[in-house]
């Protein structure tokens, strides 16, 4: 990315006293990470900013939120995107009244719905992106954003070991290590749980249905959450269960929600993007997500993700 992209966001942020960072609905730790930590090192670098970070929450961190945003905030602040590939996934209603916008991301950028952007495709996880500008502005750090940061880079790739983990991206944990991310907190709070999301992941696991292929899908319908009362992040969880097994090639998790079903594929050596593409989707090679009119299209998807397998498009 060119250094020029990066002054550009120190010369925006230095300009607008309020300022407003946007996720994508349904948060990962990526976009939160992204979102947090972000509003951290504008705390500490540039002080005297309103910071806002409006939208759902993966824990009880209540820092940077506020109960209603005015549409003359809006209009009077630079609106920084993180981690959104389109515009219509924003967990935010009013973003086409804003004034200045900037977009900072890692996915394919098929959308490029603001006016300035910082966007590394190849980048594992948008709070590397995040990460790497920090650093080559020199900015100061303090342990929120390091903290946040790291929950972002972790989980986004896979503890370090999907495909597309880089030197960079380990030249990000680097930074974010040296500079006050507490690792065991952080670890501790993302992968210790309790008995009861253990059972889940045993009860989502005993759905699983394996093509010939080696396409794996779990489908976690309605009736199926209510008994575990989990938060739509908790319910995704299922999808790591079939990670790591050498007869699953290409695991795929449906979760069908009030208004729509959500889809969930990965894989370690097929590019299962464009089949995410065909279902109103995409996202990286080996990592995507789409969506599903019925779950009677689950085995449409399948067959289509079957044929990947079988044309060997690694």
């Amino acid at each position: 990315m060119k250094e020029t992209n990066y002054k550009l966001l120190i010369k925006k942020i230095k300009k607008y006293k309020n300022i407003i960072i946007l996720k994508h609905i349904r948060p990962d730790w990526d976009a939160q990470g992204s979102s947090m930590g972000l509003a951290y090192l504008i705390q500490e670098n540039f002080p005297g900013k309103t910071i806002v970070v409006p939208g759902d929450r993966l824990d009880d961190n209540k820092d940077f939120l506020k109960s209603k945003i005015s549409n003359d905030f809006i209009k009077s602040a630079l609106v920084i995107t993180v981690d959104t590939a389109t515009k219509s996934r924003l967990d935010f209603d009013k973003y086409d009244i804003a004034v200045e916008t900037f977009k900072i991301d890692h996915h394919v950028n098929i959308d490029p719905y603001a006016k300035n952007e910082i966007v590394k495709e190849t980048a594992m996880a948008c709070t590397e992106v995040i990460t790497l500008w920090a650093d080559a502005m020199k900015l100061k750090w303090n342990a929120n954003a390091a903290s946040n940061l790291y929950k972002g880079l972790v989980t986004d790739s896979g503890r370090f070991l999907f495909p597309n983990t880089s030197f960079k991206t380990f030249n990000a944990a680097k930074i974010l290590l040296e500079n006050g991310a507490n690792l065991k907190a952080v670890h501790d709070s993302l992968f210790v749980s309790d008995l009861k999301r253990k059972q889940y992941a045993n009860f989502a696991f005993s759905k699983l249905q394996l093509s010939k292929k080696g396409v794996g899908h779990i489908t976690i319908t309605k009736e199926d959450q209510k008994p575990w009362k989990y938060s739509y992040e908790e319910i995704k969880s299922a999808l790591g269960t079939m990670s790591g097994i050498d007869e699953i090639k290409i695991w795929v998790l449906v979760i069908e929600l009030d208004e729509e079903i959500k889809v969930s594929i990965r894989s370690r050596d097929f590019e299962i993007d464009k089949v995410a593409n065909k279902y109103d989707g995409g996202g990286h090679k080996l990592a995507s997500g789409c969506k599903l009119n019925t779950l009677s299209d689950i085995s449409k998807l399948v067959k289509d993700l079957d044929a990947v397998i079988t044309k060997g498009n690694k």
